[in-house]
């Protein structure tokens, strides 16, 4: 028992050939003007940047705040209750409806492939390796 993170790394599914055996995905969409409390932001006193007459900030009031998190807390309770039905009904609905999965296969095309994971380290590497042959 224990998290799938300690178990399917990139080297064990890209190198190794072992994905894990399915991967649930949930997602739901916001409307942000009515779903997410925000205020008006362009009413919003905006406070200058120190290096640039571009506006850096917006002060959010006090009050304006503590509903917004309260609203994300919420919202974190409900995916932990929807991760819990889950994993006791397998439908992160509560309706139980039947939802169409989409299978997405976790292969590689080419065998080179598996470095695209680990590319964006390639241009610091080598600033780095370029730094110390300078000296």
């Amino acid at each position: 028992m224990g998290y799938g993170q300690s178990y399917y790394t990139l080297r064990s599914i890209f190198m190794g050939g072992v994905p894990p055996p399915a991967v649930h995905i949930h997602l739901r969409m916001f409307d942000v003007a009515p779903g997410v409390p925000v205020g008006a932001i362009p009413s919003r006193k905006m406070v200058d940047g120190p290096l640039n007459k571009h506006p850096a900030e917006v002060e959010i009031p006090e009050k304006e705040k503590e509903t917004f998190d309260l609203w994300l807390r919420e919202l974190w309770q409900e995916k932990d209750e929807s991760i819990t039905r889950f994993h006791e009904t397998g439908s992160f609905s509560e309706e139980r409806l039947q939802t169409t999965g989409i299978e997405v296969p976790l292969r590689l095309h080419r065998k080179r492939e598996f470095l695209d994971a680990f590319c964006f380290f390639l241009p610091a590497c080598a600033f780095f390796i370029w730094g110390k042959i300078r000296q």
